[in-house]
């Protein structure tokens, strides 16, 4: 194989390594989002819990304070019943005395349902709060990890691009500018093997010439339908 041709695949092996590095690295603060989300989540979820109990807790406490009022009010009624002459005053007020303690009741079973759903909401509330406390450990775990991840990445992502800086300067300046223009053309592998008579990249049938010259090196071979360079690989 040509000497250029194996700068260019080594150059090439750098450069796929530094692209899928640097795609890893892109992908973790999408990771570290998702973790944080799944948190946030837990954390609405238990918060709603919190809320809700709460609610409960007042609305249940406006009622006891409503049945204590009228419960109030009745033993104001009942000590007013010694003082009253008319016979129709004191039906009157027994009345009065007879719907305030079918209020009280009512009230008084609202209050019990209240109270009823409480303690069905408080188990709940206990098992989202250790549910966070687990999630959070894990996702602090994890975000501990991705951390390592990303400074091992970057620490090797330095390394190869150093080295490809390297690689780099010891390929032929216009070999070198070609090289880079189809990177930047194609994105992806720009030398690329012979395939069973195909180009390795854009797999469409090559002339004959073609393969011949890259199997027998003459020169820098390009695929006349994608540009890429070809190099003769074994089959």
């Amino acid at each position: 194989m040509m000497p250029a041709l194996e700068k260019l695949l080594v150059l090439q092996d750098r450069d796929t390594r530094i692209a899928r590095l640097k795609a890893e690295v892109a992908r973790l603060p999408g990771e570290r989002a998702a973790i944080e989300a799944r948190v946030q989540a837990e954390s609405a979820k238990l918060e709603s819990a919190r809320v809700r109990l709460q609610h409960l807790e007042a609305e249940r406490k406006k009622l006891e304070l409503d049945a204590e009022a009228k419960r109030n009010q009745v033993a104001k009624y009942r000590t007013q019943l010694f003082q009253i002459k008319s016979n129709t005053e004191y039906q009157a007020l027994l009345k009065e005395i007879e719907q305030l303690e079918c209020l009280i009741q009512d009230v008084e079973d609202q209050e019990l349902e209240f109270m009823e759903q409480v303690e069905q909401l408080q188990p709940q509330l206990r098992v989202e709060q250790q549910q966070l406390a687990e999630l959070t450990a894990r996702a602090n775990n994890e975000k501990n990890e991705l951390q390592k991840r990303d400074e091992l990445i970057r620490q090797e992502l330095a390394q190869l691009q150093a080295e490809r800086t390297v690689l780099a300067q010891q390929v032929d300046p216009d070999v070198l500018a070609r090289y880079e223009r189809l990177l930047r053309s194609k994105g992806n592998a720009v030398v690329v093997p012979v395939q069973h008579g195909n180009c390795g990249g854009c797999h469409l049938h090559l002339a004959p010439q073609l393969v011949y010259n890259a199997r027998h090196n003459n020169e820098l071979t390009s695929c006349d339908y994608c540009g890429r360079i070809l190099y003769w690989q074994p089959e």
